[in-house]
This record gives structure tokens, sequence and C-alpha cells, in this order.
């Protein structure tokens, strides 16, 4: 492995390039004393900035405007930045608070390194004038750093500070003084903090992973991925992990990692989240969006935890318990959601958590059923689904169903849509019906 050379200056100011009326320039400035202040301005008068992403009103406590003049309101699970007075405005600026903060069902806005440094996600800054809406999709971005630190876009490094182009769901850059190290795989931006075995395991099983992978739904397109794996080393109880475009991320938020890695469990339960995560990198198409709506999120998340399944049992034969024990533990949570509303409603109800669960017996039951039939598998599936979906505006459930049904048969695809559209009297006998014909 070798330290990355490549470093590179790039600065732009805003003045030379903002000319589109419509656009949002964003600016994040890190004074030497670790204060985060970021600005928005715009090329008219504005009354009011909206938000992409608003899965709280966190911004509210979290975003403090150096001037009193303005505040963050929250109308109808949407946060606006307005003046007080309701005059419109073209700049304002507020201080953020850079420390992890467990969104549901979204990316934390930050995640800490155990040396200071800090992994921000993008796609928390996107604001919109007066309302986001489908066709805007570009913004600008700039970040500057203090004498020492650099900074991580797309897998290149700058020192000082830098400016781009963001769009569709943004990307996480890295701010901070730890060098990355380039492997044959990933960048890799890996807390030196963390306990060794977690350090070597994703040395070593990350790249494992991600061949197991390409050789059944196929090479990444594009630029090298980056591993970012953070350690805030603090009081805390959770662990997020994510995907975005040639981009695997983990955190964890706690303090006693160096004990939790001597329980097998855990370590166990690491591979799977490792697992679930690149398969998610592998999944996507470089052509655009393949996922669907919130309430279609079954298709993906359900079929990554499906194929952590499978990696594990391939890759670590000895964890065939394990596996065992997770998938009875799913069908029971299924079991348990489908009794009190159809999967479908899930997202609405706040209950994200199935479309893991039952997603993952929704995969299992096409998967067998192909292995059976000697034809195909879940992972020849996908990729034909992923073709069809980059051609068309079909919802993706049903283009998966639909090539699901092509090779299994229609009374397999009848009975995941009774799981995926009906609320079961007995959610137990249906869940056993998807891979038994009893």
């Amino acid at each position: 492995m070798n330290i990355i050379k490549f470093i590179l200056l790039f600065s732009l100011s805003f003045p030379t390039w903002a000319t589109d009326e419509s656009m949002v320039d964003i600016s994040v400035v890190i004074s030497k004393e670790g204060k985060w202040t970021l600005t928005y301005q715009t090329q008219k008068p504005v009354f009011r900035l909206s938000f992409v992403r608003n899965p709280d009103d966190s911004r509210i406590e979290r975003w403090k405007p150096t001037i009193s003049d303005f505040e963050i309101v929250f109308i109808e699970n949407q946060e606006y930045l307005i003046k007080k007075d309701g005059s419109s405005f073209t700049k304002v600026s507020l201080h953020l608070t850079p420390t992890y903060k467990h969104l549901s069902k979204d990316y934390a806005p930050f995640s800490p390194y155990s040396d200071g440094g800090v992994l921000i996600y993008t796609g928390r800054l996107f604001a919109c004038i007066n309302q986001c809406l489908d066709e805007t999709n570009l913004w600008r971005l700039s970040i500057q750093v203090p004498e020492g630190e650099h900074i991580i876009v797309s897998g290149k490094v700058y020192k000082g500070e830098t400016s781009w182009i963001d769009s569709d769901d943004g990307m996480n850059i890295y701010v901070g003084s730890q060098q990355p190290i380039v492997t044959e795989n990933v960048i890799a931006e890996i807390d030196s903090g963390l306990p060794e075995k977690i350090k070597l395991s994703l040395d070593s099983d990350i790249p494992k992973l991600m061949n197991y992978f390409e050789q059944r739904l196929g090479e990444l397109e594009g630029v090298k991925p980056t591993l970012f794996a953070s350690y805030a080393n603090i009081d805390g109880h959770s662990s997020q992990g994510g995907t975005l475009s040639n981009q695997i991320f983990m955190h964890w938020n706690l303090n006693n990692l160096s004990e939790k890695v001597t329980d097998n469990k855990f370590l166990n339960n690491t591979i799977w989240f490792f697992a679930h995560e690149v398969a998610h990198l592998y999944q996507r198409s470089s052509k655009g969006d393949i996922y669907g709506e919130k309430h279609e999120s079954w298709l993906h998340e359900g079929h990554a935890d499906w194929l952590a399944a499978l990696a594990l049992l391939e890759l670590y034969p000895e964890t065939s318990e394990y596996v065992a024990n997770k998938i009875n533990r799913f069908r029971k949570h299924c079991s348990t959601g489908l009794g009190n509303f159809p999967l479908v409603e899930a997202a609405d109800k706040g209950r994200f958590d199935l479309y893991y669960t039952c997603g993952l017996l929704i995969h299992q039951a096409i998967d067998l059923t192909l292995r059976e039939k000697g034809k195909k598998d879940i992972y020849s599936l996908w990729v034909d689904f992923r073709m069809q979906a980059e051609k068309g505006d079909e919802k993706r459930s049903e283009i998966f169903l639909s090539h699901a049904e092509k090779w299994t048969s229609e009374d397999l695809v009848n009975r995941i849509k009774e799981v995926i559209e009906s609320k079961l009297s007995n959610p137990d006998k249906t869940l056993i019906h998807l891979v038994t014909d009893e």
C-alpha cells in the first residue's frame, strides 16, 4: 500500500463562476479553532431557502445563524431558513455543530474521527430557493480548511481550499490531517484509533468482499472507490454505514470497541455489516438511480442483506450457524410487523427496519427457486433488472418482479405481492409459504 502522493490545490471563488440565478452557492469555512461556518449565497434576493433532506427538525438546534435576524423553522415536515421579519436576503451564514447525529434513514451530517478529523456529508447542506423541486440537482460547493489539514473529494486530496459542482445524493468528504492509503481495491481513510482487529478486517475483508461481488455483479465503473471508516471513541451506542457513488463509509459512535471485538457475535455482525454495504456498492448503476421510492426499499435493502448472507456462507463457512440464526430472527421480526400493516406502508409507519428483514425473505425465496430451476441466480437476476431499470421510468419494484416472474413463476410472484401489499392474517404461514409449497 502506498500513501497518496497526488495533492492538488484547486481554488475557485464563487463570483467567478456564479452565473445561474437558480443555483445556491454553498461554502464551508473551518477556523483553526475548529469552528465550522456555513454560508449560503444567491444571485438574486430570496425570501427563504429550503433543504433537500428533512428527516427531522434537528437543524434548528444544531445550525445557529451568525446573526439574530435569521432563523430555521419547521413547517409540515420541512425545514426553511428565513429572516424573522419576512424580508428578502442574498446571503446568510450559520455555525454548525460538527458532531455525530443519528438521522432516521438518512446519512449522518458528521462522522468524527478519533484524531479530530471529520467526514461531512454534503447532501445535508443542499438548499434551494423557496422550494426544492426534482429538477433542482446541481449545487456549487466550496470548503476551506486550516493549515496542516487537507480535504478529500472524489478520491483526490486538496490542501487549503477547493470548490466543485455537487449533485444527486451528494457525497462524503474528509477533512483532517490523517493521510489516506491507496490499496488495489480502494482509497482508504481508516481511523488510526480503531481497534487492531477492526483495522485488519477492513484491510482484508473489504477487498475479499469486493472481489466476491465484482465476480457476480460486474466491475465498478468510474474512479476507484473511497473507503471511510471513522471511530468517534465517545460515550455512545450506535454505528452506521452506507454507500454513495464510489464511496463506502462506516462509523462507530462508541467508546468500547476494544471490548466488543473480543465477542464473536460482534465480529460476525461486523462482517455482515461490511458485506451489506459492499453489496450496495455493486448493486448501483453508473447511469442513474435504480433503487426506487422509499416504499420499495425492500428491493435494495433486502437484496443487500440476502447477498450478505450468501457472501458469509461462501467466504466464511464457519459463520453458517450465525447466518441461519439471523435469518430465523429476521423471519420472526418480519412476521410480527406484517401482522399490523402491509410492507408497502412500512416507511409511512416509521418501520423502515421491515424492509431489511422482510426484504431478505423475499430475495431468499426468489434465489432458492432460481437455483432449483438451475437457470439463473439472484445475481444474474439483479444484473438483468439493473439493465432494464436504466432504460425506463417504470416503478423499480414492478420491473424487478416482472423479471422474477419470467424466471421463476407467476405463483411465487403472487405470494411475494401478498407479502408486500397485504396486512397478513397469518404472517408465519404466509412467510413459510414463500419458500415451500405447503
